[in-house]
Protein backbone atom coordinates (compact mmCIF):
# COMPACT_ATOMS: atom_id res chain seq x y z
CA UNK A 1 0.00 0.00 0.00
CA UNK A 2 3.10 2.20 0.98
CA UNK A 3 4.77 1.76 -2.79
CA UNK A 4 1.00 2.43 -4.24
CA UNK A 5 0.78 5.63 -2.66
CA UNK A 6 3.76 7.01 -4.32
CA UNK A 7 1.82 6.83 -7.67
CA UNK A 8 -0.37 8.96 -8.79
CA UNK A 9 -4.06 7.98 -9.58
CA UNK A 10 -3.38 9.02 -13.39
CA UNK A 11 -0.85 5.74 -13.21
CA UNK A 12 -3.52 3.46 -11.27
CA UNK A 13 -6.79 4.25 -13.05
CA UNK A 14 -7.91 0.62 -14.13
CA UNK A 15 -8.45 0.95 -18.58
CA UNK A 16 -12.04 0.17 -17.54
CA UNK A 17 -12.44 3.43 -15.76
CA UNK A 18 -10.40 5.39 -17.84
CA UNK A 19 -13.26 4.86 -20.76
CA UNK A 20 -15.98 5.02 -18.34
CA UNK A 21 -14.94 8.66 -17.94
CA UNK A 22 -14.22 9.67 -21.48
CA UNK A 23 -17.41 8.16 -22.33
CA UNK A 24 -19.51 10.51 -19.90
CA UNK A 25 -17.37 13.32 -20.39
CA UNK A 26 -17.71 13.24 -23.87
CA UNK A 27 -21.61 12.85 -23.19
CA UNK A 28 -21.46 15.53 -21.08
CA UNK A 29 -19.59 17.61 -23.63
CA UNK A 30 -22.58 17.23 -26.09
CA UNK A 31 -25.27 18.59 -23.10
CA UNK A 32 -23.21 21.40 -22.29
CA UNK A 33 -22.32 22.87 -25.98
CA UNK A 34 -26.46 22.25 -26.79
CA UNK A 35 -27.86 23.73 -23.20
CA UNK A 36 -25.68 25.65 -21.47
CA UNK A 37 -24.56 24.67 -17.93
CA UNK A 38 -27.12 24.24 -15.34
CA UNK A 39 -28.17 26.33 -12.94
CA UNK A 40 -27.33 25.89 -9.61
CA UNK A 41 -29.30 27.73 -6.77
CA UNK A 42 -26.46 30.03 -4.94
CA UNK A 43 -29.09 31.35 -2.25
CA UNK A 44 -27.75 29.58 0.90
CA UNK A 45 -25.46 31.12 3.27
CA UNK A 46 -23.24 30.40 5.98
CA UNK A 47 -23.97 31.09 9.25
CA UNK A 48 -22.75 34.43 10.53
CA UNK A 49 -21.13 32.86 13.85
CA UNK A 50 -20.03 29.96 12.12
CA UNK A 51 -17.83 32.25 9.40
CA UNK A 52 -16.44 34.20 12.61
CA UNK A 53 -15.29 31.00 14.34
CA UNK A 54 -13.46 29.76 10.86
CA UNK A 55 -11.93 32.88 10.49
CA UNK A 56 -11.16 33.51 14.61
CA UNK A 57 -7.25 32.37 13.90
CA UNK A 58 -6.79 33.20 10.79
CA UNK A 59 -3.36 35.69 9.53
CA UNK A 60 -4.55 39.42 10.20
CA UNK A 61 -4.59 40.45 6.72
CA UNK A 62 -6.75 37.25 5.50
CA UNK A 63 -9.39 38.08 8.51
CA UNK A 64 -9.82 41.48 7.59
CA UNK A 65 -10.13 40.63 3.80
CA UNK A 66 -12.67 38.20 4.95
CA UNK A 67 -14.65 40.32 7.18
CA UNK A 68 -14.40 43.18 4.83
CA UNK A 69 -15.98 41.29 2.15
CA UNK A 70 -18.76 40.41 5.04
CA UNK A 71 -19.63 43.43 5.58
CA UNK A 72 -20.27 44.61 2.16
CA UNK A 73 -21.56 41.46 0.77
CA UNK A 74 -23.25 39.31 3.81
CA UNK A 75 -22.10 36.22 5.05
CA UNK A 76 -19.99 33.69 2.32
CA UNK A 77 -22.31 31.06 0.17
CA UNK A 78 -19.59 28.38 0.89
CA UNK A 79 -16.89 28.23 3.53
CA UNK A 80 -14.13 25.55 4.81
CA UNK A 81 -11.58 25.87 7.08
CA UNK A 82 -8.93 27.54 4.59
CA UNK A 83 -11.52 29.74 2.38
CA UNK A 84 -14.57 31.81 2.04
CA UNK A 85 -17.00 31.66 -1.43
CA UNK A 86 -18.83 34.04 -2.12
CA UNK A 87 -21.06 33.91 -5.61
CA UNK A 88 -22.63 36.74 -7.95
CA UNK A 89 -21.58 39.11 -5.36
CA UNK A 90 -21.50 42.60 -6.62
CA UNK A 91 -20.38 42.53 -9.95
CA UNK A 92 -18.55 39.36 -9.07
CA UNK A 93 -19.21 35.87 -10.59
CA UNK A 94 -17.56 34.83 -7.62
CA UNK A 95 -15.23 35.74 -4.57
CA UNK A 96 -12.88 33.74 -2.62
CA UNK A 97 -11.44 35.10 0.64
CA UNK A 98 -7.85 32.68 1.82
CA UNK A 99 -6.79 31.72 4.70
CA UNK A 100 -3.39 31.72 3.36
CA UNK A 101 -1.61 34.26 2.37
CA UNK A 102 1.04 34.89 -0.61
CA UNK A 103 3.53 37.41 -0.94
CA UNK A 104 3.12 40.11 -3.86
CA UNK A 105 5.56 43.37 -4.25
CA UNK A 106 3.41 45.08 -7.08
CA UNK A 107 2.16 47.58 -6.84
CA UNK A 108 3.56 47.77 -3.24
CA UNK A 109 4.38 45.14 -0.74
CA UNK A 110 2.01 43.06 0.38
CA UNK A 111 0.26 39.48 0.60
CA UNK A 112 -2.44 38.45 -1.46
CA UNK A 113 -5.69 36.88 0.31
CA UNK A 114 -8.50 38.07 -2.35
CA UNK A 115 -9.33 36.14 -5.53
CA UNK A 116 -12.01 37.61 -7.16
CA UNK A 117 -13.50 36.50 -10.91
CA UNK A 118 -15.59 37.62 -14.12
CA UNK A 119 -16.56 36.09 -17.38
CA UNK A 120 -13.83 37.30 -20.02
CA UNK A 121 -12.32 36.21 -23.16
CA UNK A 122 -8.99 36.70 -23.45
CA UNK A 123 -7.92 35.94 -26.65
CA UNK A 124 -4.99 33.59 -27.22
CA UNK A 125 -2.53 36.08 -28.65
CA UNK A 126 -3.57 38.84 -25.58
CA UNK A 127 -2.68 36.36 -22.92
CA UNK A 128 1.01 37.19 -22.92
CA UNK A 129 0.14 40.54 -22.77
CA UNK A 130 -1.42 39.98 -19.72
CA UNK A 131 0.69 37.89 -18.33
CA UNK A 132 3.67 41.17 -18.66
CA UNK A 133 0.67 43.67 -16.86
CA UNK A 134 0.73 41.31 -13.30
CA UNK A 135 1.08 37.95 -12.44
CA UNK A 136 -1.93 37.92 -9.95
CA UNK A 137 -4.40 37.95 -13.06
CA UNK A 138 -5.43 34.72 -14.15
CA UNK A 139 -6.76 33.54 -17.47
CA UNK A 140 -8.74 30.16 -17.82
CA UNK A 141 -8.96 30.19 -21.65
CA UNK A 142 -11.34 27.20 -21.51
CA UNK A 143 -13.96 28.56 -18.59
CA UNK A 144 -13.60 31.60 -20.23
CA UNK A 145 -13.06 33.53 -16.73
CA UNK A 146 -10.21 35.91 -15.32
CA UNK A 147 -9.63 36.35 -11.78
CA UNK A 148 -7.15 38.54 -9.95
CA UNK A 149 -6.02 38.04 -6.42
CA UNK A 150 -4.86 41.18 -3.87
CA UNK A 151 -5.45 41.86 -0.43
CA UNK A 152 -8.72 43.98 -1.05
CA UNK A 153 -10.93 44.54 -3.61
CA UNK A 154 -10.09 48.08 -4.52
CA UNK A 155 -6.76 46.65 -6.36
CA UNK A 156 -8.70 43.80 -7.70
CA UNK A 157 -11.19 46.29 -9.67
CA UNK A 158 -8.02 48.60 -11.01
CA UNK A 159 -6.07 45.38 -12.10
CA UNK A 160 -9.18 43.92 -14.20
CA UNK A 161 -9.79 47.30 -15.43
CA UNK A 162 -6.06 47.43 -16.64
CA UNK A 163 -6.49 43.99 -18.25
CA UNK A 164 -9.54 44.78 -19.91
CA UNK A 165 -7.47 47.89 -21.86
CA UNK A 166 -4.36 45.78 -22.37
CA UNK A 167 -6.81 43.32 -24.29
CA UNK A 168 -8.40 46.04 -26.33
CA UNK A 169 -5.36 48.25 -27.07
CA UNK A 170 -6.14 51.07 -25.37
CA UNK A 171 -3.06 50.77 -23.05
CA UNK A 172 0.53 48.58 -23.28
CA UNK A 173 1.10 46.40 -20.65
CA UNK A 174 3.87 48.93 -19.44
CA UNK A 175 1.39 52.00 -19.97
CA UNK A 176 -0.68 50.28 -17.48
CA UNK A 177 1.40 48.95 -14.57
CA UNK A 178 2.62 52.80 -14.37
CA UNK A 179 -1.26 54.09 -14.11
CA UNK A 180 -1.75 51.02 -11.20
CA UNK A 181 1.22 52.93 -9.58
CA UNK A 182 -0.83 56.18 -9.42
CA UNK A 183 -4.25 54.92 -9.12
CA UNK A 184 -3.68 52.38 -5.76
CA UNK A 185 -2.10 55.60 -4.10
CA UNK A 186 -5.11 57.93 -4.64
CA UNK A 187 -7.40 54.59 -3.62
CA UNK A 188 -5.82 53.81 -0.43
CA UNK A 189 -4.94 57.86 0.44
CA UNK A 190 -8.97 58.10 0.00
CA UNK A 191 -8.97 60.43 -2.99
CA UNK A 192 -10.87 60.30 -6.17
CA UNK A 193 -10.18 57.04 -7.92
CA UNK A 194 -12.37 55.76 -10.44
CA UNK A 195 -10.43 52.45 -11.93
CA UNK A 196 -10.48 51.33 -8.18
CA UNK A 197 -13.78 51.84 -7.82
CA UNK A 198 -15.61 50.74 -10.43
CA UNK A 199 -15.16 48.84 -13.43
CA UNK A 200 -14.82 51.04 -16.61
CA UNK A 201 -16.46 48.53 -19.08
CA UNK A 202 -19.14 46.68 -19.36
CA UNK A 203 -18.67 43.04 -18.26
CA UNK A 204 -19.71 40.37 -20.66
CA UNK A 205 -22.52 38.80 -20.05
CA UNK A 206 -22.99 34.94 -19.69
CA UNK A 207 -20.70 32.19 -20.27
CA UNK A 208 -17.55 33.04 -22.14
CA UNK A 209 -16.40 29.49 -22.51
CA UNK A 210 -13.76 28.69 -25.10
CA UNK A 211 -13.92 24.53 -25.88
CA UNK A 212 -11.00 24.98 -28.55
CA UNK A 213 -11.84 22.35 -31.35
CA UNK A 214 -11.08 18.30 -31.36
CA UNK A 215 -7.69 16.93 -32.65
CA UNK A 216 -7.53 13.58 -32.01
CA UNK A 217 -8.92 11.19 -34.49
CA UNK A 218 -7.24 7.76 -33.51
CA UNK A 219 -10.66 5.72 -35.22
CA UNK A 220 -9.72 2.76 -32.46
CA UNK A 221 -10.23 5.17 -29.39
CA UNK A 222 -12.99 6.77 -30.77
CA UNK A 223 -14.47 3.48 -31.34
CA UNK A 224 -14.20 2.30 -28.26
CA UNK A 225 -15.64 5.20 -26.56
CA UNK A 226 -19.12 4.98 -28.61
CA UNK A 227 -18.86 1.35 -27.38
CA UNK A 228 -18.28 1.83 -23.71
CA UNK A 229 -21.11 4.68 -23.84
CA UNK A 230 -23.63 2.40 -25.50
CA UNK A 231 -22.70 -0.14 -22.56
CA UNK A 232 -23.23 2.60 -20.17
CA UNK A 233 -26.75 3.71 -21.77
CA UNK A 234 -25.52 7.32 -22.02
Amino acid sequence: MAQDMEKTAAEQAPGEARLELAATAMVANEKLHANGPEEIERTAVIDEDSVKGIIEDWPATAKMAAENTMKFYGPPNEATPSCLIWYNNGPWKRTVAFRDEVPHDFPEPHSDVLEQFIDYHVPADKVGLVAQLEGSLVIDRTKGEVSVHCDNEGANTLSINMMHEVVTGKRTPEEAREFIKKEIVEYMMNRPAPYAERFQFELPQGEQWDPDVPVVKDEELLQAVEEKKKELGL
